[in-house]
């Protein structure tokens, strides 16, 4: 069977753009349930109404015999990735005709900020923007020639959720323009500046939201908080065997506080928000979740 354009995904915003261009695509690839569970995913899709042209992967890097049999015996021409985060194989690569087109946001523009979780890594750096490539992918990760790029705004008051948002915009602009190129005949694409080194994220593990009081600045705190809130796991702290994950925070005051210990909750809303004193100031958090049965209290010291 001959499929025109295919989207590959597993998350949200997989469902959101397949609701957008459902009419322009043929074939969604995503996982199936057994396979989805073994791998945490900041937010999954779920709850889509699928077309009966769904294939459902028994592996995410498409490296089976099942994934095997089903690309050799199709054929391909465009397909668009959004929210499936693994390297797509060479011999999958082969199959499409025009190519696979995916997303990958730099602070500084590619080949800078290759990797992982760019747009969150861009946040916790402070960064005051991304720019948004559309790239054809090739063997190599975040390497091949770009299609489209697009400058997105960080504002101090964005988190992952606000920026999620702004990506999603752009993929729809973008992939809305990339579709009528290919069936225009008139897709033009630009290769990588190779001049220029580039660099890479790491992964990030939830653990990496450990917020370290005695070495963060409440900046620091801050970009943390809003660069891993949801849907991703959150900065959190601790105390004594209990945790507080925290999705809202902001710098509070330097003048008030100034003789408390680092780590001690200085003031207890009756909003259920509370004030904490860090390394150079103090932090307001207004969104938080807690382990059950803890109590926050003016004067407990957190880690």
């Amino acid at each position: 069977m001959k499929y025109n354009v295919v989207l590959f995904g597993v998350k949200t915003e997989t469902k959101i753009i397949y609701e957008f261009f459902r009419d322009k695509i043929d074939l969604l690839i995503t996982l199936n349930d057994d396979e989805r569970n073994n791998y945490h995913i900041s937010g999954k899709l779920n709850d889509i109404s699928y077309s009966k042209n769904t294939f459902f992967t028994d592996n995410y890097k498409l490296d089976s015999k099942y994934c095997d049999d089903f690309f050799n015996k199709n054929k391909f021409d465009l397909g668009l990735v959004v929210g499936w985060q693994r390297l797509i194989p060479q011999k999958v690569l082969d199959k499409f005709r025009i190519g696979i087109f995916g997303f990958h946001a730099s602070p500084l523009g590619l080949p800078f900020g290759r990797g992982r979780s760019p747009v969150n890594w861009s946040i916790i750096k402070d960064y005051k923007q991304v720019y948004n490539h559309c790239f054809k992918y090739n063997r190599i990760a975040d390497d091949g020639e770009i299609y489209n790029t697009t400058k997105l705004e960080i504002y101090p008051w964005d988190d992952i959720g606000s920026m999620k948002k702004k990506s999603l915009i752009d993929f729809k602009d973008t992939y809305s323009k990339l579709i009528n190129d290919y069936e225009g005949k008139n897709l033009i694409l630009t290769k990588q500046d190779k001049t220029r080194k580039g660099t890479f994220f790491p992964k990030r593990k939830p653990s990496d939201g450990k917020i370290d009081l005695n070495i963060l600045s409440t900046l620091e705190i801050y970009n943390l908080v809003r660069g891993v809130s949801k849907p991703f796991p959150g900065a959190f702290l601790e105390h004594e065997d209990s945790k507080i994950v925290v999705w809202k925070a902001q710098p509070f005051s330097e003048n008030l506080f100034k003789s408390s210990k680092i780590g001690e909750v200085v003031e207890v809303f009756d909003d259920y928000s509370f004030i904490i004193k860090t390394i150079n100031s103090t932090l307001l958090v207004s969104d938080y979740y807690k382990d059950k049965g803890m109590q926050i209290t003016k004067g407990m010291v957190l880690s």
